[in-house]
């Protein structure tokens, strides 16, 4: 008969979730896991495998989370550029309170993407996620008439993505609240 797990599987997820969002992935050892969660290397390995498919599976999770985040605060019934301007703040607020290490998906983005496909691949299916998203309230926003008929959509979706990749980069390498508050808002105008 199999032996029942030791350990709770989503709290472990959610541990090495954040450890590996402090570390990053090149950082964060197997044995760094197994000392920090408190499972024995075994247990891991049986659960997870090797360290490739725990960051996955954590990311994985961690994206999941953003997208409910983002897709509730896209709800909001408030006019569009409230809700985005909210949106941005709240996300530089986030990623620049003291010790934040920052969105795991961009980390990973700048840290793996470049030469490991299951990570572009996620990143890539989280883009197009969020451009979903995004273009989908800015069309509503659209029928409102909040935002003028000759704008795309889908364009300012995929902007907006951009951007919040730039000041996701530039709130982990510099902090500076104000300023990155000041080009969002700046950004935003698209929406005027």
């Amino acid at each position: 008969m199999p032996r029942a797990k030791e350990f709770d599987e989503a709290e472990v997820l959610d541990q090495a979730l954040e450890l590996f969002r402090a570390r990053g992935f090149k950082h964060t050892s197997f044995s760094d896991l197994v000392d920090e969660l408190g499972v024995s290397r075994q247990s891991l390995y049986d659960t997870y495998g090797d360290k490739q498919t725990l960051y996955q599976t954590a990311l994985r999770r961690y994206l999941d989370r953003a997208i409910d985040g983002i897709r509730r605060k896209l709800d909001d019934p408030a006019p569009v550029r409230q809700v985005f301007t909210e949106f941005f703040d709240r996300m530089i607020d986030g990623n620049c309170a003291h010790g934040s290490p920052g969105c795991l998906m961009v980390n990973s983005m700048v840290e793996l993407s470049p030469h490991d496909a299951d990570t572009r691949a996620l990143a890539a299916t989280h883009a197009r996620e969020i451009e979903g998203l995004f273009a989908s309230r800015l069309s509503a926003a659209q029928r409102k008439g909040e935002i003028a008929k000759s704008k795309d959509p889908i364009a300012l979706a995929r902007f907006l993505y951009h951007t919040i990749l730039g000041l996701s980069v530039a709130s982990r390498a510099l902090g500076e609240r104000d300023s990155l508050k000041l080009s969002a808002h700046l950004a935003l105008q698209v929406l005027d």
